[in-house]
């Protein structure tokens, strides 16, 4: 890079070039060959740490060159309280991502709806086998999801029965429970996510 000396201004070679078309320059310019145009060569300085880090006026030093400065500021507050609301939401895009990964070979034979009713659908099952295996003493416990079900699935002339029903969910019970763990570790790790107060918490949590 180089300087316009008069004004302090950063300028490029192609800049130069343009504001000076009579004139024929190297590709690397001398401070000699500049100054009669008006500028010098601005050396590079090393890019301090900081958080927020940006290129200052340059400056000519008692050596008589010019140097590029640099400022540095600390972030505000409201920066601070946007990085780590986006980092709360890149993690549950990641957690929420992996929950999916998890989940997907548990309900692969199932359509996407389905699987929402599964709780109540293991819930009913197990009250009605547990009043079943008790000798079905006193009225059967609700399952109106099952009974929707077994609605369905008698159609055309089914004759499955509830118990039969309530059988072949249990069968499947594992697959929901596991299911519902995963659910439950999403949520729990999504909770965690946004409870954190730093950039460090957000980025301890993952799947």
């Amino acid at each position: 890079m180089y300087v316009e000396t008069g004004s302090g201004t950063a300028a490029t070679l192609t800049q130069i070039r343009k504001a000076n078309p009579s004139v024929s320059l190297p590709r690397t310019p001398s401070d000699s060959q500049l100054a009669p145009l008006g500028y010098a060569v601005l050396h590079a300085t090393e890019r301090p740490e900081g958080d927020v880090v940006s290129l200052g006026i340059p400056e000519q030093r008692d050596d008589g060159h010019w140097y590029q400065t640099w400022q540095v500021r600390d972030f505000t507050p409201d920066e601070l309280a946007q990085q780590l609301e986006d980092a709360r939401e890149s993690a549950i895009e990641r957690i929420n991502a992996a929950y999916t990964s998890a989940v997907a070979p548990l309900v692969r034979d199932y359509p996407e709806p389905e699987p929402l009713s599964w709780a109540h659908q293991d819930a009913e099952a197990r009250a009605y086998l547990e009043w079943h295996a008790a000798g079905e003493q006193g009225t059967p416990p609700a399952t109106p999801v099952l009974e929707q079900i077994l609605a369905g699935r008698n159609e055309e002339g089914g004759t499955e029965t509830m118990l039969e029903l309530c059988q072949a969910v249990e069968a499947n019970a594992e697959q929901f429970r596991q299911a519902q763990v995963l659910t439950g570790r999403r949520q729990r790790l999504v909770g965690a996510v946004r409870d954190a107060q730093s950039l460090e918490e957000v980025d301890a949590i993952s799947w």
